[in-house]
């Protein structure tokens, strides 16, 4: 079982299978081949653009972005884990940090500009910068490496 928290409601499910969904409530969350995401809540579907990083999924529907945390397990060891992505195509507006900055949990990192809108790329956890691999003015695809944070030892 996955334990699956949207906002501060956590609600139990089975891991999400390759071509599955997960159902919260009225709200069906299925991965498309394209990594994009289909989010159906009622009658209504949006197509979503999400990155995982770690056990977030960051999740951009209808200028606003959603977040879900997958908790499992065992979770958290992940190759990807403290590794940005970026949620869609865009461009970079600003880079707010450079490797070897402390950083706080909510801090901005980044500012995207992606569908006529800014996305800020924020720190989930207190940690140091060890790698930024954009610049301002930089073009980035969905899923290409914006920078790494290695988390603060609890």
């Amino acid at each position: 079982m996955v334990d699956l928290r949207v906002d501060e409601a956590v609600h139990e499910r089975h891991p999400l299978s390759r071509g599955g969904a997960w159902e919260v409530g009225d709200v069906r969350v299925t991965q498309r081949p394209d990594g994009r995401w289909s989010v159906q809540h009622g009658t209504t579907t949006h197509i979503a653009h999400g990155t995982r990083i770690g056990d977030v999924l960051w999740m951009h529907i209808d200028g606003r972005v959603h977040r879900l945390e997958v908790v499992e397990a065992g979770a958290g060891a992940t190759e990807e884990e403290g590794s940005f992505t970026a949620p869609m195509p865009g461009g970079v507006l600003e880079v707010l940090v450079s490797a070897g900055d402390a950083v706080s949990a909510g801090q901005a990192l980044l500012v995207l500009e992606a569908m006529k809108m800014e996305h800020r790329v924020t720190a989930p956890y207190d940690g140091t910068v060890t790698a930024v691999h954009v610049a301002q003015g930089d073009r980035v695809q969905q899923g290409e490496m914006l920078l790494e944070v290695e988390a603060d030892e609890a």
